[in-house]
């Protein structure tokens, strides 16, 4: 999911101010925890290659390191730039082999592939909108982005009668809701209805951005105080749309983005749904020179700013003193110190594998919470890598994202995959990075690129979790490849043009891939569920009790490289306090 909506910002910019105000007394008697050097930018010499896959030794981080993060995907990329600009030393610790996370790209018999960004919102060809400040303010200036034409996603099903139903999700609203009017005549009402819910739940979204601001003392007085504005984080999608109306079939295409976030209308909070078709009004956005783009120029950022961005670097634990503050972590049995400690790996990983024995009745409460299944993740998802020969325009590649599903039924059509992984699949997701991006043709003419996703549940593969990676025997494989072979012929099925035989290269993963690649736990590819429970829980905090350690990333806000990376400004809030009014201006609309 893809967040931060234009209206839903400038109310964030109301709630952070009143946070500042009430919480402001707090924070000058608490006086300053860290340190800040007068910022000074310096050259770095390294290509941006180089810049994001430096294997982590000793002798390369910095002396007297201010902040570790652990994690470089864009939860931590994010906070460790806004750090970096405030004078602190920071160094990013990564355990895959380039930086990145789910922006990283990876070649394969000569084609470049996204992993986890395919399309983002908010205005991005204009720099007076919140998301594209916040982009130049991490990147200095350095990313661009192309527009991705006037429908964003395509969604597929097959109707009552058994035929194909596709329906354009466009960029325009207006065109969106005139569409669904016509089709649904008796439903003027309910759709103008769910418009103004989208609306409100965008507004609320503001009011939570300043809850995990807020100091911890502050946040039950806090949510009280705003349960009005809160009130579509605790309803569920399929809630509150099938409270506007009974036609199954509209409850099924307003609830059709639910890929997006992993939980399926009747478990995910409505807020979701909202964000999301807000967040693409008036386009879909894709970054120019592909995703990598931004996780070099961010790193670039950091260490022109003194930090360091290392991966081969694994964090096996935060380091903490006897009265329970952390003042470092361990990584291939060294120990490095600093100040600050930044989790960007999600709140289980970071409660119940990075907290030392000695330390978990620290955490007690929160590692009981994320038990709760509410708060858990309930799918992953599995990714099917296409690389093949031919002309974009020729194949009739779109820019926009094709979801197939068995039905509208979303809810139904879940359930049915979750029982057995011979189910028809749940949701299908399709993308061509390849023609979103304008310079793929230069850099790899002649060569395309498709991704199909699929949801993949952890039962069905957990079994094999213990193998290891390339090697977890016979029954994997065979399971793997019957799920590629599927999820190949949907893939051909939709898109008649390309050929078995253009096909170069077909690279597959399932949940374990994203564990063993990205660091998730469980294939929890979006964090925690995006229950209304995770709203109403303090384990999103990006305070932790553990002083001097906080959290960042998917988990502070919602999933996404939007969500990972407001999840980051949030925290370099909280840290440094002083951020606030700089916040406040990032996330509201600059006066043309």
């Amino acid at each position: 999911m893809k967040v931060v909506t234009d209206p839903a910002a400038f109310y964030a910019t109301v709630a952070v101010s009143v946070v500042l105000l009430v919480a402001g007394g707090y924070y000058l008697r608490r006086g300053r925890t860290s340190r800040r050097r007068p910022p000074v930018e310096v050259e770095v010499s390294l290509t941006d290659d180089e810049l994001v896959k430096q294997g982590f030794a000793t002798k390369k981080v910095p002396d007297d390191v201010d902040v570790i993060v652990i994690g470089s995907g864009m939860g931590g990329l994010s906070v460790a730039a806004v750090l970096a600009k405030e004078g602190k030393r920071v160094l990013v610790l990564e355990q895959h082999d380039v930086v990145g996370g789910n922006t990283h790209t990876f070649e394969e018999g000569g084609y470049e592939f996204d992993t986890g960004f395919h399309y983002v919102g908010g205005h991005l060809d204009d720099k007076s909108y919140p998301n594209r400040k916040l982009f130049d303010y991490i990147s200095n200036n350095s990313v661009e982005f192309q527009r991705l034409g006037d429908t964003v996603d395509v969604a597929v099903a097959q109707a009552a009668d058994g035929a194909r139903d596709a329906v354009h999700f466009t960029a325009d609203h207006d065109v969106f809701k005139k569409y669904l009017k016509t089709r649904f005549p008796d439903d003027h009402a309910s759709i103008d209805a769910y418009f103004k819910a989208v609306k409100a739940a965008s507004i609320g979204l503001g009011t939570y951005f300043g809850l995990q601001v807020c100091p911890t003392w502050l946040r039950g007085a806090y949510r009280w105080w705003n349960k009005s504005k809160l009130e579509y984080f605790h309803k569920t999608v399929l809630e509150v749309v099938s409270s506007l109306t009974t036609n199954a079939e509209l409850v099924g295409i307003l609830n059709y983005s639910w890929g997006d976030f992993g939980d399926p209308p009747s478990r995910a909070a409505f807020v979701l749904n909202a964000v999301i078709l807000n967040h693409y009004r008036g386009g879909a956005y894709y970054a120019i020179g592909g995703p990598s783009v931004i996780a070099k120029k961010v790193a670039r950022v950091i260490e022109s700013h003194g930090g360091k961005v290392l991966v081969r670097a694994p964090v096996s634990q935060v380091l903490i003193d006897a009265s329970g503050a952390a003042y470092g972590v361990r990584v291939k049995d060294k120990d490095i110190l600093a100040r600050t400690i930044i989790s960007t790996v999600g709140a289980p990983q970071t409660y119940t594998k990075l907290i030392p024995q000695d330390h978990q009745h620290r955490v007690e409460r929160q590692v009981r919470e994320l038990q709760n299944p509410a708060l858990q993740a309930c799918c992953s998802l599995m990714s099917l890598f296409v690389g093949f020969k031919g002309d974009a325009q020729a194949l009739d590649l779109p820019t926009h994202n094709v979801w197939k599903y068995p039905s509208w039924s979303h809810d139904a059509n879940f359930k049915a995959n979750q029982d057995s992984p011979d189910a028809p699949f749940c949701a299908l997701f399709m993308s061509f990075s390849s023609a979103k991006d304008p310079t793929y043709a230069t850099r790899f003419p002649g060569k395309q690129v498709g991704l199909v996703v699929a949801p993949c549940f952890y039962p069905h593969v957990e079994k094999f979790k213990d193998g290891r990676v390339k090697r977890r025997g016979d029954d994997y494989e065979a399971l793997k490849a019957v799920w590629k072979e599927r999820m190949l012929t949907e893939f051909l099925n939709e898109f008649p043009k390309v050929t078995r035989e253009s096909i170069e290269v077909a690279e597959f993963g399932t949940a374990l891939s994203n564990d063993y690649y990205l660091g998730t736990t469980r294939g929890a590819i979006y964090g925690l569920g995006h229950t209304p429970a995770r709203f109403t829980s303090d384990v999103t905090n990006p305070r932790t009790p553990i002083a001097n350690l906080y959290l960042s990333g998917q988990d502070v806000l919602s999933c996404g490289i939007l969500g990972a990376a407001y999840g980051g400004l949030v925290t370099a809030a909280v840290i440094e306090p002083s951020l606030l009014p700089k916040l406040g201006k990032l996330l509201s609309k600059t006066k043309q």
